[in-house]
């Protein structure tokens, strides 16, 4: 850390900023961040077919109205259930909808 680089005592503000224009550019910060999306992304998407497969099971176990699960149930709670396979399918739809948007 003694080592002596030829640096001068000082140095100007005008001369300093000339230097800083001509320096090269680091593009490290900017390619972290672009793996660190990517990874982030790919989480992402690993959520989504998750999402997509339980969603599926859970879509497929209610279309099975003939189950026992189902027979001690209100006509509120069947209702309910419903409105959730309902709602998976239109959530299903906006997973689709995300995975082909080319953008």
């Amino acid at each position: 850390m003694n080592e002596n680089y030829n640096l001068p005592p000082s140095i100007s503000h005008k001369k300093l900023s000339l230097l800083m224009l001509k320096a090269k550019k680091e593009n490290l910060s900017s390619n972290d961040s672009v793996i660190s999306e990517n990874k982030e992304l790919d989480e992402f998407l690993n959520s989504l077919d998750e999402f997509e497969k339980a969603s599926k099971e859970i879509i497929k176990t209610i279309a099975n109205k003939n189950k026992s699960l189902f027979k001690t149930k209100s006509s509120n709670s069947i209702m309910a259930i419903g409105a959730m396979e309902a709602h998976l399918n239109m959530a299903l739809q906006a997973v689709h909808l995300f995975k082909n948007d080319r953008d």
